[in-house]
């Protein structure tokens, strides 16, 4: 791989952090147009994947797709199926076409190991889903707090669904507990680069590491990464982000829409520990569904590298 297999907004945050010839060699190993066997074979244990799409208005969605292990599969190392049974009512699903491009994150929640995965919809059949791989490559496991499946109910179409323009005091209440997001973001261009396409990818810290501003907003401390900036790069140049928080115990999900900015101002910065830039989110829209999920999980530990949360001040 070359820095041809990234797009303006990544090339310029590499180039600022000093890491872009760096990233140019460790791409030529980490980045493949198709699925290793490990890979794989990681995919077929899961009980639960994470997809980014994007829907007929252009808002990126942020899905996590459940069923029992071997639900998404691989015949081939170009190709991942996901069994999709009846989804009606699933942002993942609802847009789908042939041709649209999809961003994937297999994430094994009880011991970290992450792989991404960034492809292309070759077939919709009754119940199925087939996805031409275009990229993929693993991630480390920064920032990942582990837990356990405690609970498999039936799967249902979930539970009563609100929508509004803003945060209430529920989601409130929610993004502050949280210490695990997943964020999708897109840039499309119209040509064939790897770099075209829908990225979806996890965030972690500490819990409280998501700072609520106000209804409509919310900011995020962005810690030390692999720098590839796949997800601020999109953002760099097509504001557009698709959040999707999980209550690990009861199921709910908790998408948002809004548009985001890269604040690098320094003196912003480093009132958040462990923060070299932040990413605040305007939000627009607000979905919540109840017992969106069958799985519940229990927490067995956070994440280790975590950076510690400032003090609040006085």
């Amino acid at each position: 791989m070359t820095l041809q297999h990234f797009h303006e907004g990544e090339l310029r945050l590499q180039e600022q952090t000093g890491d872009r010839e760096k990233i140019a060699v460790m791409t030529r190993h980490l980045m493949n147009d198709f699925m290793p066997d490990q890979h794989r074979a990681f995919f077929e244990g899961l009980e639960y994947i994470f997809l980014g799409t994007v829907d007929a208005k252009g808002l990126p969605h942020a899905s996590i797709v459940t069923g029992p292990a071997g639900f998404a599969s691989s015949p081939d190392p170009k190709t991942l199926l996901i069994k999709t049974g009846d989804r009606a009512g699933t942002p993942a699903f609802d847009a789908l076409d042939l041709g649209q491009a999809v961003g994937v994150v297999g994430l094994d929640l009880s011991n970290r190991r992450r792989n991404r995965m960034h492809g292309k919809v070759t077939a919709i059949d009754d119940g199925s889903v087939t996805i031409t791989v275009v990229q993929s490559y693993g991630n480390c496991p920064k920032y990942i707090s582990l837990r356990e499946i405690s609970e498999r109910e039936l799967p249902t179409a979930g539970g009563k669904i609100e929508t509004r323009d803003r945060l209430n005091a529920d989601d409130t209440t929610l993004i502050k507990a949280a210490d695990t997001f997943w964020i999708a973001s897109y840039v499309q261009d119209g040509s064939d680069a790897p770099y075209e396409g829908v990225d979806v990818n996890h965030r972690g810290g500490q819990p409280g590491f998501v700072s609520v501003d106000g209804p409509s907003q919310i900011t995020i401390p962005d810690y030390r990464g692999n720098n590839l900036f796949n997800t601020f790069g999109n953002l760099l140049l097509n504001p557009d982000a698709g959040v999707l928080f999980i209550d690990f115990e009861t199921g709910d999900q908790l998408h948002l829409h809004g548009k985001a900015s890269l604040i690098e101002d320094a003196d912003e910065v480093a009132q958040t520990s462990g923060a070299l830039r932040l990413l605040r989110i305007q939000i627009s829209g607000v979905r919540r569904t109840a017992k969106a999920t069958p799985l519940r999980w229990s927490l067995a530990e956070h994440s280790p590298v975590n950076p510690d949360l400032a003090p609040e001040k006085e």
